[in-house]
């Protein structure tokens, strides 16, 4: 598989993991979660074939985190409207 397609793969799985971790209602767990993601974010990386290694993880460290943020913000609407 080509670095283009790896790099796809990763931010897909990135960016739909950070959204299902800004669903979880406990506060404690989520951020767990995160934590654990942005480590596993870094692990992919370290073990990958791509050049500038840093970069890629502050790409992907940012997407993760504006993906969370996106969803949460829905969540909360979601709540609201309901409330």
């Amino acid at each position: 598989m080509s670095k283009t397609n790896d790099y796809i793969e990763l931010e897909k799985s990135v960016l739909c993991t950070a959204a299902s971790v800004a669903h979880l209602d406990d506060p404690v767990i989520r951020m767990r979660a995160i934590s654990h993601l942005f480590h596993a974010i870094g692990e992919q990386v370290g073990r990958s074939r791509f050049h500038d290694k840093p970069m890629v993880l502050a790409f992907l460290v940012r997407r993760a985190s504006e993906s969370y943020v996106h969803a949460r913000r829905e969540v909360i609407a979601d709540m609201r409207a309901v409330a």
